[in-house]
């Protein structure tokens, strides 16, 4: 008898192990949009002119804001996204590609009129922590023929997995 109940105590903790790690990893789909403002606030930005500064929404994650730094991705070969959020930030490495000029295209990661992003979650802090993940969308600059100027327009959608 003793021993059917050290059996059993054993099954019941191996069981219970395994479900708190089953329900541990999480992937989900989410899809965000950013306002990045140009002029004049975004002077207020750390690193402006060579990064962006914005606020939106992480669906079902809930309200953000978001910093890109222009270069800081990749080896500086690519862009550095980080949004924070309630509970932990998530950090992307972001490739525009497609990318459209509304009139002469000069040097500067502003200059952008449109473009397709395509993202990688590398990590993140708190609850994302060693995020992965992801995720695709659109960059409509402040200065493009589809903005009035002033705003920019960040919209990804993709999936992100994490250990909460």
């Amino acid at each position: 008898m003793q021993r059917l109940i050290l059996i059993t105590a054993a099954i019941v903790a191996v069981s219970a192990a395994l479900a708190s790690q089953t329900a541990a990893n999480t992937t989900q789909s989410v899809s965000m949009t950013f306002a990045e403002p140009v002029h004049p606030s975004a002077r207020e930005c750390p690193g402006f002119p060579d990064a962006a500064c914005g606020s939106g929404e992480v669906i079902p994650l809930g309200q953000s804001t978001e910093t890109l730094q222009f270069g800081g991705g990749c080896g500086g070969s690519c862009d550095l996204r980080t949004i924070n959020l309630a509970d932990g930030s998530l950090i992307l490495e972001e490739t525009v590609t497609d990318p459209t000029c509304p009139h002469v295209c000069r040097p500067g990661p502003l200059e952008l009129g449109r473009g397709t992003a395509n993202d990688v979650v590398i990590g993140g802090t708190g609850m994302y922590e060693g995020a992965t993940g992801e995720l695709t969308g659109t960059i409509i600059a402040a200065i493009s023929n589809e903005r009035p100027a002033g705003t920019s327009i960040v919209q990804l959608s993709g999936t992100i997995h994490y250990d909460p």
